[in-house]
């Protein structure tokens, strides 16, 4: 799985799973660089007509456990799903930085580049989950969790949601249409557990 991040410098942060590294997953960031280098590191891709090349600028990121860094993204839901709301504000009364883009890929990158942090997107009866499993939770999931990170899934909002009942990773959640969405959480072990807590109770 790969995401990239477009701005003065262009990267890719990339998954490899144990099937690719024949260990552990790993995740790392490829830059886009305009001359040629030479390098020996594996998965750097040269383009002779342009000249341009990718070198690996992080060889592996690492989440740590805890950092006061929060995304709070659907920040609507928190008027009518009271868990939510209470996990902000326990947030903002421990100081945490507030990291908001509007964006799930610039807020994840942000928490892969600093080593630390957590994400959130959580559904309500009245601001239901945006974020589509396939295409979005689950690789961005998979590159989370390649680098330490944990990921969790939102509680049900309504009875008939087919939102897990029980907290669960973003990849154990089962893709039965192309257009599932689900809230979604990732960060730090500790921090999730945090989230846990509260959403889930």
């Amino acid at each position: 799985a790969c995401m990239a991040a477009y701005g003065s410098r262009i990267t890719i942060a990339v998954a490899l799973g144990s099937r690719v590294t024949e260990g552990p997953p790993v995740a790392f960031e490829l830059t886009l660089h305009e001359d040629t280098v030479e390098t020996e590191y594996p998965f750097v891709a040269v383009s002779e007509q342009d000249q341009i090349s990718w070198m690996v600028t992080e060889e592996k990121f690492d989440v740590a456990p805890a950092g006061k860094t929060f995304a709070p993204g659907n920040l609507r839901a928190t008027a009518d799903n009271p868990r939510y709301m209470e996990l902000v504000q326990y947030w903002i009364s421990e100081r945490y930085t507030l990291r908001y883009t509007g964006g799930m890929v610039p807020d994840v990158y942000h928490i892969l580049a600093k080593g630390k942090g957590i994400f959130s997107n959580v559904a309500s009866p009245s601001a239901k989950a945006k974020l589509r499993l396939l295409y979005e939770v689950a690789p961005i999931g998979f590159i989370m969790e390649a680098a330490g990170a944990e990921t969790c899934t939102v509680p049900k909002v309504k009875a008939d949601s087919d939102d897990p009942p029980e907290p669960m990773s973003v990849l154990d959640v089962p893709i039965d249409h192309l257009d599932r969405r689900l809230g979604a959480c990732f960060g730090g072990t500790e921090e999730v557990a945090k989230y846990k807590q509260v959403m889930f109770g």
